[in-house]
């Protein structure tokens, strides 16, 4: 029999073993795939051109990063599977194969996952590419049909990878023969001889430094001194390295003290099963802090990287859709320009008018004295564009989008709008309402004085067009008008604003400039939403790509290293079922001896990411509330759901099969 054979024998015949390797393979192979194929769509790059976003340099760039990411996934993983296997290949060792012969087969066992994985990664990605990009889409909120897609680059980019992937993979499993002798490749892994204590004291330190570490991270960069220019570069050192060595430090000597105090109250140990478990978690705490210490970093990058892109796209759409309240806004349009407006408006089957108004404007200078050495967000407002409150009334009814209405407001009092999100007004508030503000006008030589009453978090205005306007009253705005040349606004409200790319096109060509490019004369919904909805659809699109790696690197790590556990763990079980342990009670056992690996993990890499989401409210000032509960209950469920199949593939590979 030639070598082939035996490892094609060995693949057949010991498939369950194979499959979870094979399926992390695959899931590699579709993850990359996939990504790399939207990156050589056309329809996709003509988007990215459209926008004139660079969106494709951003899919290469992410494409490399991934790169990196799944060769440490597949890496990880084959390196577990292969040392769980260290008896079956020292039993050919026994046989009289040499360790060169032992490589090959283990080439051969690998070329085999990897061609399966990349045909079936691959057919899956053209078979579901469809699927891919229309959920691109819909994250860009565009309306356009997404097709299969079959690229040649994609699928020579992927050979190559995994080609790669494979040389690294099979060179550690000829280091794992070459480095044991046949006696060391029979031997299971050792248990410590003297099981593990903890220490108290530890434990504290690695409290306080995730602790100080959570301090760090919280701190506003512009106000804390340790975020100063001279100490940032330590702190963000600090706050990463003194994070993980805290976790490190706490899952190896607080968890073993916890674990070895129960084990002193002889009511808890000798309770049902828990002799068996506290016996196993003593013997195990040594070599289960560095796995539990990467799983809990893993998860909490995870949740940081899907929270935190999640939050910033609900913040930025909502933003798009609050600063850009109007269809079309045109400045200085011409009553010809008008009448096109109208015509090309009236032509269209797709959109139909919905009102027409117009208002004007005044841009004032603030002239009181700054402070430069302050924070950029503890600046108050260096400009506003001044609307009476009468135009404003009437075009908040129009709006119908729960515009507060003002009844009055006296001589040098205004109603700032702000369409920025609740969140960071009130954080600015103090600031734009701290003391009145000294404004001039252009050609007006009187100075006026004006105190924000209120701040309204909404706009009547495209804020690209007219930004930090401040309401004031009649008599105050018509002194304003006969000393100041104003800038007059057209309004044009329309249906269905948001697929209007044709109607944009025809209105943008009246008034001139490009279609998707800036325009002072020209603010318009569709433009200005779409294109922070398809950058930041981008980024969140990769986000989830990443945040896929990560947990599947994650069920990685803790799957086989639960398997190799199982594999040595066999024998005890059975000698225990053969002593009358019910499967049942296996199962009760194996419960609680892997829901620490799973639960302890979890919770840290929660606290780890709650603490990154406060901070980055803190200094991008948006909410991250609601989305990052969404994201970890999300993460959490599938993690039960992980645990789960975790224990019953465990409990399969232990039980004797009687009862």
């Amino acid at each position: 029999m030639t070598l082939f054979n035996i490892a094609f024998t060995n693949v057949r015949k010991n498939f369950s073993q194979f499959s979870m390797y094979l399926g992390s393979l695959i899931l590699s192979v579709l993850i990359y795939f996939t990504f790399v194929s939207l990156a050589y769509t056309k329809s996709i790059g003509v988007i990215f051109e459209k926008w004139g976003i660079g969106g494709q340099g951003v899919f290469m760039a992410a494409a490399i990063v991934l790169i990196l990411f799944v060769a440490f996934f597949v890496f990880y993983s084959s390196n577990y599977f292969t040392r769980s296997r260290k008896r079956e290949l020292g039993l050919y060792s026994l046989l009289g194969l040499r360790k060169d012969q032992i490589g090959r087969i283990i080439f051969y066992e690998n070329l085999m996952m990897h061609v399966m994985a990349v045909v079936s990664g691959i057919v899956i990605g053209v078979f579901f590419s469809k699927f891919f990009s229309m959920l691109l889409f819909r994250i860009m909120d565009l309306s356009i049909n997404g097709g299969f897609t079959f690229s040649v680059s994609a699928i020579l980019s992927t050979l190559f990878v995994f080609g790669l992937i494979l040389i690294v993979t099979t060179a550690n499993g000829y280091w794992i023969v070459y480095r044991h002798s046949m006696v060391e490749l029979f031997k299971a892994d050792v248990r410590e001889k003297n099981p593990a204590k903890g220490s108290l004291t530890l434990s504290i330190v690695g409290l306080l430094l995730i602790g100080f570490g959570y301090f760090l991270a919280t701190r506003s960069i512009e106000d804390s001194i340790f975020w100063t220019e001279d100490f940032f570069f330590s702190s963000m050192l600090f706050v990463l390295f003194g994070v993980i060595l805290g976790t490190w430090l706490v899952l190896r000597f607080l968890f073993p003290y916890v674990v070895y105090k129960l084990f002193l109250r002889k009511s808890f140990f000798y309770n049902g099963t828990n002799i068996l478990t506290l016996t196993w978690l003593r013997y195990r705490m040594k070599k289960t802090a560095g796995a539990l210490t990467m799983i809990a970093g893993l998860s909490a990058t995870t949740l940081t990287i899907i929270g935190a892109l999640s939050s910033i796209y609900t913040n930025i759409i909502s933003f798009a859709e609050n600063s850009n309240p109007n269809s079309y806004q045109t400045a200085w349009s011409t009553q010809t320009q008008r009448e096109k407006i109208y015509d090309v408006i009236r032509e269209s089957k797709s959109h139909t008018l919905v009102y027409h108004d117009t208002a004007d404007v005044y841009k004032g200078k603030v002239i009181d004295k700054v402070d430069e050495d302050l924070p950029a967000v503890d600046q108050r407002m260096d400009e506003f564009s001044v609307m009476g409150l009468s135009d404003y009334n009437r075009l908040a009814r129009k709006l119908d989008n729960d515009s507060q209405q003002i009844k009055h407001l006296e001589d040098g009092e205004a109603i700032f709008l702000s369409p920025i999100g609740r969140f960071e007004n009130k954080k600015r508030a103090h600031l734009w309402m701290k003391d009145p503000y000294t404004v001039t006008f252009k050609n007006n030589p009187t100075k006026y004085s004006l105190r924000i009453k209120d701040i309204y978090h909404h706009a009547v205005f495209n804020t690209d067009m007219v930004y930090s306007a401040l309401v004031v009253n009649d008599r105050l705005y018509q002194e304003i008008s006969q000393k100041t040349m104003p800038k007059h606004i057209d309004i044009f409200q329309v249906t269905n604003e948001d697929r209007a790319e044709v109607l944009d096109q025809k209105i943008q060509q009246i008034v001139g400039g490009d279609p998707y490019d800036y325009n002072r004369e020209l603010s318009s919904f569709y433009s200005n939403y779409h294109m922070m909805s398809t950058l930041i659809g981008v980024i969140m699109y990769i986000g989830m790509f990443m945040g896929i790696v990560f947990f599947a690197a994650t069920g990685s790590i803790i799957y086989f290293k639960q398997i190799t556990e199982a594999v040595d763990e066999r024998p005890r079980f059975e000698v225990l079922q053969k002593l009358g342990m019910s499967q049942k009670e296996v199962r009760t056992v194996i419960a609680k001896q892997v829901l620490p690996v799973f639960l302890i993990p979890l919770i840290l890499g929660i606290c780890h990411s709650v603490a990154a989401m406060i901070g980055l409210s803190v200094n991008i000032l948006y909410s991250v509330g609601a989305p990052v509960v969404v994201s970890t209950t999300i993460y959490t469920v599938f993690f039960i759901v992980y645990y789960f199949v975790c224990v019953n593939t465990y409990t399969k590979m232990v039980s004797s099969g009687d009862d």
